[in-house]
This record gives structure tokens, C-alpha cells and sequence, in this order.
């Protein structure tokens, strides 16, 4: 798979190819027909490699002391809540498909899109939906002054080196009231993204409601993303298994209702998990069952003993066994499976 970062262009550069290629948008959110899985993981494969190529570009202008405007992100975030609106799982699948090297970089990304998914559910407007956008694109730039040592190190970090971490909230947030016109918005979610709601966050130990509701949604996304991402300390964790972790520590660490709130919006086995069926069978899971939410439309492709077999489509919905078709949540990487391939 091609890798953009190798030839990344700056934020600005990004910013004006996207805007000199003047084309349309591929649709607009407010009444727009829904679309496959299939069809829409194609626009936002490429409107992935756009944006990391963006994040490169800001992030390391910020990490060599360049300009930078946070108005460039506009256009980048646009594009992904149209995604949303055609199909919030394509956009969120492709977040945990794409084979990238560098985190720091994907990861706002990540975290952007899926604001956008869990603020739509949320009911949150366009507008809104833009600013929560932007503010997970930039929640996370004050890593960009935390030495490289520290960010990349591949073991547990000392107690220097964990409150040297912990600055960034402020470091973004000092950054980031420079730009002109920047929403406050914005600036609350880059400083209180690991505030947690029973005060055990930092930088300032805010509780509940003193926590802005788009810190709120960040947090959430930003923990999910973290566990579900390949680190150079740990393998990425499967989403499912991710989510029910989560649901556990949703009242102590996160507002009431969000994390049930964002595991509706992206299902509880979020499309693109490679999952065990209780016949043995490996299937990957296509798109969700409202009706049905234990029982999804999986493609199987592998038997119980992880060899290749024609694949097929299956709704589990149809099946009239009882309990969960579904017996366990398989990390592909472990087995050296590339789902993306799977699925498209």
C-alpha cells in the first residue's frame, strides 16, 4: 500500500490541492441517499491519504516552529462529515484499516472522523459537526513539542518523562489561542481531552459538568483510538473488545450515556472486525443489523483453522439459533490477515 507520509507536502500544500483540484463534493450531507460500505470505503480511502498528508504537514510545521492556520483543516473535515453522512461505517472502518507507520499523524485523524460519527449521533448540527471536526484534528498538536524520545519510546515511560507527556493538553491549548478566530470550542477540547468525569483527569481535575461537551466526545474517541492503534510499545486491540472495556469504566471515566452512545453509532462489532463464528468459521463484519445488533452482515472467508474458503455473504439476522452467532473477536494481525482486503 502506498504510504503518502514519504512524500508528505505541508498543511498549506495540502490546503491548495485540494482547493485548485476544484471539484465538487461528492455529495452534500442534508438529504443525501445512503451508500454501500463498498462504495463510499473507495472516497474515503482516498480522503484518508489526503488528510494524513494534511496532519503530516501541520503537525510538523508546528514541531519546527512554522506557521500554521487552523482554517486549512476546513476543507479536509468537510469532506469526511460528507463521508459520514453517506455512510458513518466506511468512514469509521477506514480509520482502523489503513496500514500507516506513524501515529502521531493518524491518530488525529482518527479521532476527528470519529467525533464527527459520535457528534452526529449526539444530534449535534453541520456547523457544530465542523467545529467538533477541527477540534479532534488539532486536540492532540501540543504532542508535536513533546520530544520525539519521549513520544516514540517503546517501553513504559519514567515519571520525568509521564508528566512531560501530560503537558500537552496545555501546550496545544497555548498554541492553538494564538490563531485568530479559532472557536472556544476548539480550545476546550484540546485542553480537557483527558479530563476524566469522576476527576481523576488532568491538567486541571475537572469534574462532570464542568467538562465541555466536546472534551466529552474527544476523550471518548481519543481512549478508543489509542487502544485500538498500533503503538510502538503495544499491537493494536480489537474494536469490540476495546468497546466492552470501555462500557465498564463508562461512570467513572466518561459523561453519562456517551460511551452507549458511541458504541450504537459505530456498532458493537464495528465493521471491519475480524470475528469467530460459533461454527469455527472467520468472517469480517460488511455493515450492522439495527434491528439486531449482536447479529450483523459478516463475509466469511476463513475456516476454523484460518485456511482461505470462497467467501460468502451472511446476515446473521436470518439465523434463528439462539444466543450470539458471533463467539469471539479475533485480532487479524495476529494471524497476518489484511481485512481491508477483505472487504473491498
Amino acid at each position: 500500500m502506498n504510504d503518502p507520509l514519504k512524500n508528505a507536502m505541508t498543511s498549506a500544500e495540502v490546503t491548495r490541492s485540494l482547493r485548485e483540484k476544484n471539484r465538487q463534493p461528492e455529495a452534500g450531507p442534508a438529504g443525501d441517499a445512503r451508500v454501500s460500505v463498498r462504495k463510499e470505503l473507495r472516497v474515503a480511502d482516498r480522503l484518508y491519504d489526503e488528510a494524513v498528508s494534511y496532519a503530516h504537514g501541520f503537525m510538523d510545521d508546528v514541531r519546527q516552529g512554522k506557521p500554521f492556520d487552523f482554517h486549512d483543516a476546513t476543507p479536509v473535515v468537510r469532506d469526511f462529515i460528507q463521508s459520514v453522512f453517506r455512510n458513518e461505517n466506511a468512514a469509521a472502518a477506514i480509520c482502523k484499516l489503513k496500514a500507516f507507520d506513524e501515529y502521531t499523524y493518524t491518530h488525529c485523524i482518527n479521532v476527528s472522523v470519529l467525533s464527527v460519527i459520535l457528534g452526529r449521533k449526539l444530534g449535534h448540527s453541520e456547523d457544530r459537526l465542523l467545529d467538533l471536526g477541527i477540534a479532534g484534528m488539532f486536540h492532540d498538536v501540543g504532542k508535536s513539542l513533546i520530544p520525539t524520545a519521549i513520544l516514540n519510546k517503546p517501553g513504559k515511560l519514567s515519571d520525568s518523562e509521564m508528566n512531560e507527556m501530560r503537558t500537552h493538553p496545555l501546550l496545544g491549548f497555548e498554541l492553538l489561542k494564538q490563531q485568530k478566530g479559532i472557536p472556544d470550542s476548539v480550545l476546550r477540547a484540546c485542553l480537557e481531552h483527558h479530563e476524566r468525569y469522576d476527576g481523576s483527569g488532568y491538567p486541571r481535575a475537572l469534574q462532570g459538568e464542568d467538562i465541555h461537551d466536546f472534551s466529552r466526545i474527544v476523550a471518548v474517541v481519543d481512549v478508543y483510538d489509542a487502544l485500538t492503534s498500533r503503538r510502538v510499545y503495544k499491537e493494536p486491540m480489537p474494536p469490540g473488545k476495546v468497546l466492552a472495556m470501555m462500557y465498564k469504566w463508562r461512570l467513572s471515566d466518561f459523561h453519562p450515556n456517551i460511551v452507549e452512545h458511541f458504541i450504537r453509532s459505530l456498532g458493537v462489532y464495528p465493521v471491519g472486525s475480524f470475528v469467530r463464528l460459533h461454527d469455527g468459521r472467520h468472517a469480517v463484519v460488511m455493515d450492522h443489523n439495527p434491528a439486531a445488533p449482536l447479529r450483523p452482515i459478516v463475509r466469511v472467508a476463513f475456516d476454523r483453522n484460518l485456511r482461505p474458503i470462497p467467501r460468502i455473504l451472511l446476515n446473521l439476522g436470518d439465523s434463528q439459533s439462539a444466543g450470539n452467532p458471533i463467539a469471539d473477536v479475533i485480532n487479524p494481525s495476529d494471524h497476518g490477515i489484511d481485512v481491508y482486503r477483505l472487504i473491498n
